[in-house]
């Protein structure tokens, strides 16, 4: 009976280490909460990441890579959605490394609304959101800014997305003109942009995120529903080019 006693206590005391481990891990990420606090040690290593990922490779608007690749990447997606950061942070940066940065490829970030439509009004609203960071491409620097919203990205329907958020990952962009940023977020023609996409998604039956359109120098064009593998950009690539 005391064995028993003694390793039903252990057993509640490794459960409760295992508890707050999980907690703090948690509370370092700031998974549902907005970004880390700037300055905090994932903070910077978030924005390092994505500084070393496209350093050095040319930003246009919304686009990466250069305007002379032969092949188009036109991503569908929401900020907000787990499995566009899934693809964001495995085979896109991948992709980026490899076939945009030699030039073989450029990136196209497009809005396509799914749950987060009903959420709330404002800047914290998809639209609110999506706009955040095309202000960052009237600076030339969206896709950090994109990057950075994925690598920081909290659990989906917990709100996390307001006002404060949206300015931490702004404040992490390396050399965004924060007050111009904050200026143009507010547009409406960058509110009347998430529109468009919508509309041009729809126009072609895509109601999936993140949905993907490889097109090629001749115009061919392959889409891909769904988060794709690595290895299924390059074969796309490969059917178009």
């Amino acid at each position: 009976m005391r064995r028993e006693r003694r390793w039903r206590r252990a057993a509640g005391s490794v459960l409760i280490a295992v508890a707050f481990v999980a907690v703090a891990i948690a509370i370092s990420r700031g998974t549902g909460a907005g970004p880390p606090k700037p300055g905090s040690p994932q903070a910077r290593a978030d924005a390092s990441a994505v500084a070393r990922l496209l350093r050095g490779v040319p930003q246009s608007g919304v686009t990466l890579g250069s305007p002379r690749a032969p092949v188009t990447v036109i991503e569908f997606a929401d900020l907000e959605c787990s499995v566009c950061q899934a693809f964001a942070l495995g085979a896109e940066r991948q992709l980026i490394s490899h076939q945009v940065r030699s030039g073989e490829v450029k990136l196209e970030y497009r809005s396509l609304c799914t749950a987060t439509c009903a959420g709330p009004l404002g800047r914290g609203g998809f639209a609110g959101q999506q706009a955040a960071a095309y202000a960052a491409g009237r600076q030339n620097l969206a896709w950090y800014y994109v990057q950075i919203f994925y690598a920081e990205q909290g659990s989906e329907g917990t709100a996390y997305v307001t006002p404060y958020y949206l300015d931490g990952l702004a404040r992490q962009v390396p050399g965004l003109r924060y007050r111009k940023w904050r200026s143009d977020s507010a547009l409406k023609q960058l509110h009347e942009a998430v529109a468009v996409d919508k509309r041009a998604a729809a126009r072609q039956g895509f109601n999936t995120t993140p949905t993907i359109v490889v097109t090629g120098p001749r115009g061919r064009a392959h889409a891909i529903v769904g988060e794709p593998s690595y290895g299924m950009l390059l074969a796309a690539i490969k059917s178009v080019a």
